[in-house]
């Protein structure tokens, strides 16, 4: 990319969305800071503001078509920032750092799994489906655990870490919703009735514990669509 191309770029048009992405990065670098002060919910919500920043920027970008390399490259150390490092620095200081060395290096997949993540993405210009779980889900899994208040032992929560970066790394289709089949409208739809089922039910029993179910749900997506052609599975494997 030349000099005149990278400031045709930065112009008010392309910077409008981009100022959403400075503020996803916000979120996650305040994010951080407050992991380090021990306010763990506070550091978990704005995990979740900045996933909705980062939703919002893409969209604003293609209405304004003002889509650019720049604005993707951008988005991409944004996404670093809050969606691996800031969850990263969240799991291990609120339940990781019992395991000292070894959870620090555990929490570190999250980021080298969401440095992996994204430098697939960019390269792959895939737009029908992600290949492996998006870093947001993986961060705002990791933020819905804390804000949830669900109990659970240090050893799932650093297995479930291990999970979540071999997810994000891994070629199972997770669907992007821009374009789904006719094939899987069915058990996306069988899906989206238990989901509501459980949101109902969670509600009854403590409303609290709804937020995991977001990504809890659609990190099962891939794996449940993955079932609907098992040779699928194996092709990827093999153009690798």
């Amino acid at each position: 990319m030349n000099m005149e191309k990278i400031n045709s770029q930065i112009n008010p048009a392309y910077m409008f969305p981009a100022s959403f992405t400075y503020a996803n990065a916000l979120c996650g670098f305040a994010s951080i800071l407050f992991s380090f002060r021990g306010e763990f919910y506070n550091a978990a919500v704005l995990i979740i503001i900045a996933i909705l920043l980062d939703v919002f920027d893409g969209r604003i970008a293609r209405f304004f078509k003002a889509t650019s390399d720049f604005g993707k490259e951008l988005d991409s150390f944004a996404d670093l920032i809050s969606f691996g490092v800031a969850p990263a620095t969240l799991i291990y200081l609120s339940e990781l750092h019992v395991f000292q060395t070894t959870g620090l290096l555990i929490s570190f997949l999250l980021v080298l799994g969401g440095m992996s993540r994204l430098s697939r993405f960019n390269v792959a210009n895939i737009s029908d489906y992600f290949l492996g779980i998006p870093i947001d889900a993986s961060g705002m899994f990791i933020a819905a655990l804390v804000i949830s208040n669900i109990e659970l032992s240090a050893h799932l929560i650093a297995f479930i870490v291990v999970l979540l970066t071999f997810l994000m790394v891994c070629n199972i289709k997770y669907p992007s919703f821009k374009k789904i089949k006719d094939k899987q409208k069915k058990k996306i739809f069988l899906l989206a009735v238990l989901f509501i089922i459980a949101c109902i039910a969670t509600a009854v029993v403590d409303a609290g514990k709804l937020i995991i179910l977001l990504p809890g749900f659609y990190i099962l997506f891939g794996p449940i669509l993955e079932m609907e052609n098992p040779e699928r599975l194996k092709n990827n494997g093999e153009s690798d």
